[in-house]
């Protein structure tokens, strides 16, 4: 029997709703990392465990979001110093110098140059619920959010008791300026529209295998692929990725031709990691390997909803990193004249700099 992700959906949102918050904000009891050993090695993986202790590792008050890293994407360690937070259903990005952890818990934010980790809730403009977000990233920089809409009361991702079918979408939220991963604005439309008519839809995972954006989404125990040329575009089915191999996949592009996919599976005493290669992430897998067992490392026998990332920095963007005060109109963005022999380029931004090779000539101007 496969544990997913879905299954405890009904429980977040039961408990964002006693706790009186979104989806994303906090609980005031949870610990709060401070520093860690920033990840040297290729990859990161955001996952849940279950707390020392629990009596029911399905219950999402139950999980804690972890840190690992790997050299190869098959043997992984737990980040050094890495304080896990309450929360389920994570993902990890990095931009620039910072390293992005969101879960239904909020976001973590490491700093890749000091080790220092904040942690701060996760909104929608508007108020919308979210759960499974997975990140992706614009070309100017912005993150974008992918994620199941959350329903309170009911578990978003199946049909409400007596439906014989019911609708149900994977949405995208743009990152806004100067929020810095914590404030995002929904897309028009959605990515995926699907009818159902049993089972479940949901843990959305976005990511680029070199030609396409590649969108899974959990059916129960297995991986649909959905693809598109535009991260904000319409997606279109593929096929199934995982066929009751494993539920909650998160794929990563590890060498050109090559892509990892990851998901978790479940027997009667445990749930681990597992991974498998494919040349593109969207056809079927014929084998997947356990790559993470609790005991492998020092966790119980609960480890669930691998969030996959490449630990290198990736576009920056200046002013979405900026305090969240840059929200306000006090943002003042400067232009500089930058000249090389013939060649004459002007640089706009908060704190423009001429290209290497090129020198600085005339003032600062304020736009």
């Amino acid at each position: 029997m496969v544990v997913f992700r879905a299954i405890a959906i009904v429980a977040v949102l039961a408990l964002v709703s006693a706790s009186v918050s979104l989806p994303g904000a906090a609980a005031s009891s949870t610990r709060t990392p401070t520093k860690v050993s920033p990840p040297a090695q290729q990859y990161v993986m955001a996952f849940h465990g279950c707390k020392p202790g629990a009596g029911d590792c399905n219950n999402p008050s139950s999980h804690e979001v972890y840190l690992a890293q790997s050299n190869d994407g098959a043997s992984w360690s737990l980040l050094p110093g890495w304080e896990p937070r309450d929360g389920s259903v994570p993902d990890v990005f990095r931009r620039g110098d910072t390293l992005y952890v969101i879960s239904t818990g909020g976001v973590s934010r490491l700093n890749m140059q000091t080790g220092d980790v904040t942690h701060e809730k996760v909104t929608i403009e508007g108020g919308e619920n979210y759960v499974d977000p997975s990140l992706a990233q614009l070309p100017d920089g912005r993150l974008v959010m992918f994620y199941l809409p959350g329903i309170m009361g009911q578990d978003p991702a199946s049909c409400a008791p007596g439906e014989g079918s019911c609708t149900r979408q994977i949405k995208s939220a743009v990152e806004v300026p100067g929020s810095n991963g914590t404030v995002f604005r929904a897309d028009s439309g959605a990515r995926v529209t699907e009818t159902i008519t049993g089972g479940t839809f949901s843990d959305p995972d976005i990511f680029f295998n070199g030609s396409e954006w590649v969108l899974y989404v959990s059916r129960g125990p297995s991986i649909n692929a959905y693809t598109s040329a535009d991260l904000q575009g319409t997606f279109s089915y593929r096929g199934p990725v995982s066929q009751s191999q494993g539920g909650v996949g998160s794929g990563i592009q590890a060498s050109p031709g090559v892509v990892q996919t990851f998901a978790h599976a479940s027997t009667r005493d445990s749930t681990v990691i597992v991974r498998g290669e494919s040349a593109t992430g969207t056809t079927p897998i014929a084998t997947f390997a356990t790559v993470i067992t609790g005991p492998s490392i020092g966790l119980g026998n609960y480890v669930a909803s691998p969030g996959v990332a490449l630990n290198s920095p990736g576009i920056t963007c200046e002013l979405c990193n900026a305090s969240s005060s840059a929200q306000t109109s006090t943002v003042v963005k400067k232009r500089v004249k930058c000249v090389k022999g013939n060649k004459t380029k002007f640089v706009k931004g908060v704190k423009p700099k001429c290209p290497k090779g090129f020198n600085k000539v005339g003032r600062t101007v304020k736009l």
